[in-house]
């Protein structure tokens, strides 16, 4: 007999009524702050560096022959008012050598080169591969495609090996699928974006960050604390925004072999051409496969699943000299995917075995119209449509899910003819058509959101910087929905900056997509309804400073955040043998603070240090107690190191990083065990990874690395490995690598 678990109904009008009247309030007052139109020369500086521009943050842009200037923002785009005096423009930036521009009427995109010559020495300033903002109000971190080559980065769940303030793990000892972590909680409570447009959501939560392929990626934006309003309402934690390649890349055609020593083979190729003066357009493939059945620690499982997947994606975009500006996408995927013990077949009933089978197809439409107006205002649309197809076996479980989304957003950005201050609105409608079911257990549901919002930007000189959003949604199903987001920046010198957020955001629970590693085990699943819809507010400051050590640059940043629910669907393994799904009675929390150091240590070598302590913990049946394989003390250092460029642009490059993971809570495995009130552990280890490349010339490079050099491993990963189908049996307890050493190879072409 199926059952279905029913949800809150917590619609609330007269909330929603007052939200409504709150945002129609503050944009009164901010339409009243609007100033006399006036005209301003627009533009943006960048540099490029192997074929990759990055913006330049904080270049200085003046008039020539005046001290009227300004500095451009974090996308390297600048706004300064006309100036009867000049129509020269001059950009300066440290390291890049000054250069000037006439200001015509038209848009100005200018880059600068690097280095200055100073009596015949040669000083080169290079453009990190990782990047802190000090004047952007959000605490972001940038990771370019350098910094994404420095290791294997197949797909997005494997891009931050490099980068330390997102962890990834293993979410069980059989499927080889990762996870994410961010302030301390899983990746789900961080909004995953691709071209800004939320992404790795609703039933691909754990599998879509495998659905991104690292080759793809142009680079990626990590914004810590609660994200943008104009983004929806999920995020809590922070943003990951993936920005893809498209028919802009430097490149005309990208191919990349990759193989590793587990038997895994991977081919991405992407190819750009023109079609006419407005249209352009890329096509990106992706194709792995792995059909070695490998089994380094003797207990009769596979160490990695046998893949098949297969992903393509065509994108075009238009821009026409009339102000308009549109992109339009397609992907396809097939996913097709066995693990378990190592002589299991789709079709075998006798050996216990995970078969996956997924199929995914995405289109996005984003347009966007400049209007020719004084107050720099702008139009833009984006419409999306998602739909997903997932049937996986696990043992004697079976889950069954399909997935249907449509997303529109409308919004309308303006200047209100000042460079100091802007204005984002809009509207945004979401629908989610979930079809899934465990077993008998039937968790289908539709939810509809309409949704409004406003997002002020005010600059009132160049110490302050203030982003103040906030947004308002009205659910089907829980009713109405309060989001208020506010992100500070003031700097308390040139090269300190103080930043600080605060926030809130919304998700809906999938409790069996959320926790896929949690079928790799024999455990009942008991979940009591009504499901509700969870909350949670975050709280952030940060402090970064930016200095010459031994004349090189360096800079430290330290943060402090804390997430607190006050609702939370709580997945509960505590019992043995069970898995509890249940509303969360008491608290839940986590409060990590984190410091890092980054310098250019010597010519061409920069080295990076961090340590992070998380302290999660939630009340659950049986008591507060910290979340599981969660450890408290994280530790980072990356060091990366290149020789000097020849003529053909051949050098090498050694990259290295050595990750030091705490202790972790190991929950109660048996019924003795649950009843001892002194808490199980995971002892401290060291995971180093390393990669050498090899460029021969432009375009042209090969690599070869090795993860988790030490060969730690976690012993007997799979409880009750010899009886898999009986109660005990439990794959999911995972707080360390379980294949171990793990070399690769690989060769880069670009065609320029």
């Amino acid at each position: 007999m199926n059952s279905t678990i029913p949800f809150i109904n917590a619609a609330n009008t007269e909330r929603m009524r007052i939200a409504r009247l709150l945002i129609a309030s503050i944009l009164l007052i901010l339409c009243s702050n609007a100033i006399q139109s006036q005209n301003y020369a627009l533009g943006i500086v960048y540099s490029e560096e192997e074929g990759v521009k990055s913006p330049l943050t904080g270049a200085n842009i003046r008039w020539a022959g005046t001290n009227e200037g300004t500095i451009s923002d974090i996308n390297g785009r600048f706004e300064l008012e006309l100036n009867d005096d000049s129509d020269l423009l001059v950009i300066s930036f440290t390291g890049y050598l000054t250069d000037s521009v006439r200001y015509t009427g038209d848009e100005i995109s200018l880059e600068l080169k690097s280095g200055v010559l100073l009596d015949a020495v040669d000083v080169i300033s290079r453009k990190q591969s990782t990047s802190l903002f000090l004047l952007d109000p959000l605490n972001v971190q940038k990771m370019d495609s350098r910094e994404l080559r420095k290791a294997a980065c197949c797909n997005l769940s494997e891009s931050f090996e490099t980068n330390a303030s997102i962890d990834a793990s293993f979410t069980d000892a059989v499927s080889g699928t990762r996870q994410i972590r961010m302030l301390g909680l899983s990746g789900r409570y961080s909004q995953i974006l691709k071209d800004n447009v939320p992404n790795v959501r609703g039933l691909s939560t754990i599998y879509g960050l495998g659905y991104i392929p690292g080759d793809w990626i142009e680079d990626i934006h990590i914004s810590k604390g609660a994200g943008s309003v104009t983004s929806g309402f999920e995020s809590m934690t922070g943003e990951i925004n993936v920005a893809l390649k498209d028919a802009n890349m430097s490149e005309r055609a990208h191919f990349n072999i990759y193989g590793n020593q587990g038997g895994r083979t991977e081919f991405n190729g992407l190819t750009k051409w023109r079609v006419s003066d407005a249209w352009s357009t890329i096509i990106l493939g992706h194709a792995e496969v792995n059909r070695n059945r490998v089994d380094r620690n003797n207990d009769n499982f596979m160490d990695n699943p046998l893949k098949q997947d297969f992903i393509l994606r065509n994108q075009w975009k238009f821009q026409a000299k009339e102000n308009w500006e549109g992109q339009y996408s397609i992907d396809y995927l097939n996913q097709h995917q066995e693990s378990g013990e190592l002589d299991f077949r789709a079709e075998s009933a006798d050996l216990w075995g995970m078969h996956l089978d997924a199929e995914r197809i995405e289109a996005l439409a984003k347009t966007g119209y400049v209007l020719d107006d004084a107050w720099g205002s702008s139009f833009g649309s984006q419409f999306s449509y998602t739909h997903y197809d997932m049937n996986l076996d696990a043992g004697l479980q079976s889950f069954n899910g399909k997935q249907e989304t449509i997303r529109a957003n409308l919004l309308y950005a303006t200047k209100l003819g000042c460079a100091k201050k802007g204005l984002t609105v809009g509207a945004s409608y979401l629908m989610d058509n979930y079809s899934q079911s465990l077993d008998s257990l039937d968790l289908s549901r539709e939810e509809s959101v309409i949704g409004a919002y406003a997002e002020f930007t005010w600059n009132p000189n160049e110490r302050l910087s203030t982003i103040i959003g906030v947004r308002g949604d009205e659910h089907n199903v829980f009713g109405s929905m309060f989001s208020p987001r506010l992100h500070l920046r003031y700097s308390l010198s040139e090269d300190l900056s103080l930043k600080g957020a605060a926030g809130r955001g919304f998700r809906t629970a999938n409790p069996v997509t959320d926790n896929l590693g949690l079928l790799a085990s024999n455990r009942v699943w008991n979940i009591q309804a009504p499901l509700l819809q969870e909350s949670a507010w975050n709280y952030g400051l940060n402090l970064t400073y930016k200095f010459k050590l031994d004349y090189r640059e360096a800079s430290i940043a330290g943060d402090a955040y804390s997430t607190r629910f006050d609702k939370q669907t709580v997945i509960d393994y505590e019992t043995p043998g069970m898995v509890q799904v249940y509303e969360l009675q008491g608290s839940s929390f986590s409060n990590t603070a984190q410091v890092e150091f980054s310098w250019e240590m010597m010519r061409r070598t920069n080295i990076r240090l961090a340590y992070r302590y998380t302290d999660a913990q939630t009340d659950y049946l049986v008591g507060r107690r910290e979340q599981p394989f969660n450890p408290r003390h994280r530790g980072f250092m990356n060091l990366a190191y290149e020789t000097k460029k020849k003529s053909n642009d051949a050098q090498w490059k050694v990259d290295g990083t050595v990750q030091l993971i705490g202790k972790q809570r190991i929950p109660a495995w048996n019924i003795a065990q649950s009843t001892d009130l002194s808490e199980s552990a995971s002892p401290s280890f060291v995971q180093i990874h390393g990669q050498v490349t090899r460029i021969f010339k432009e375009g042209v490079e090969a690599y070869v690395g090795v993860e988790n050099a030490g060969d730690y491993r976690q012993s007997d990963p799979i409880r009750s490995a010899d009886d898999p189908f009986d109660d005990s049996f439990d794959a999911s307890q995972i707080w360390a690598p379980v294949f171990g050493r793990m070399v690769y190879i690989g060769l880069r072409w670009s065609i320029l």
